[in-house]
């Protein structure tokens, strides 16, 4: 199996997708270069299973222009969160554009039967890929609160995450990763500090 190196700590979709990109020996890192990787990153997220169709199936010009499209908006999202945690309010520019878009594109409403229950699922045609990402975000900026949209406090770090801790007191990404480097850094300046 291959390994993922995508970054899933977000809580939500819409920052673990704003997190495919991250800081490796402080230069920024592109995790999706291509079409392909942006199919693999939707399956280890979970929604590849609300796009209809193959993938493959569409010319690869049309996947290259769904790609950077979508690419575009992650940008666009990216600066979005900027604004927000900076404000402390969802941005104009991120709702205006995101409903322009969805006015001219659209998904299909499916029922989903279990023994245990009845769901209503949204599906898109690999077509209409973008649209997922659209009303993912649409979803993600009508149902949060602008505060707990946090960026890591690692100065190093890139990621973003929307915090859901109970008292709203997350700091990092992950605490294995940049908190612990945080702390350690702490640690060893206070002792050096003592020593001299």
């Amino acid at each position: 199996m291959k390994t993922s190196n995508f970054i899933f700590i977000g809580n939500h979709f819409v920052t673990d997708f704003v997190n495919t990109r991250k800081n490796v020996k402080g230069a920024r890192t592109e995790l999706l270069h291509d079409y392909g990787d942006l199919m693999d990153w939707l399956e280890q997220s979970g929604k590849s299973k609300f796009v209809s169709g193959n993938p493959d199936s569409l010319p690869s010009s049309r996947r290259g222009e769904l790609f950077q499209n979508i690419m575009s908006f992650r940008d666009d999202l990216e600066q979005a969160f900027v604004d927000m945690i900076r404000e402390k309010s969802v941005p104009t520019f991120i709702t205006e554009l995101i409903n322009k878009s969805l006015k001219s594109n659209g998904g299909y409403l499916q029922i989903e039967q279990s023994e245990a229950s009845v769901a209503l699922a949204r599906y898109y045609t690999t077509s209409q890929l973008f649209v997922l990402f659209l009303e993912e975000a649409a979803l993600f900026f009508a149902s949060i609160k602008p505060d707990n949209l946090k960026k890591c406090e690692n100065e190093a770090c890139i990621l973003y995450f929307y915090d859901t801790s109970r008292n709203q007191q997350r700091r990092w990404c992950s605490m294995e990763k940049c908190g612990n480097r945080v702390k350690v850094n702490q640690h060893y300046h206070r002792k050096k500090n003592r020593i001299q």
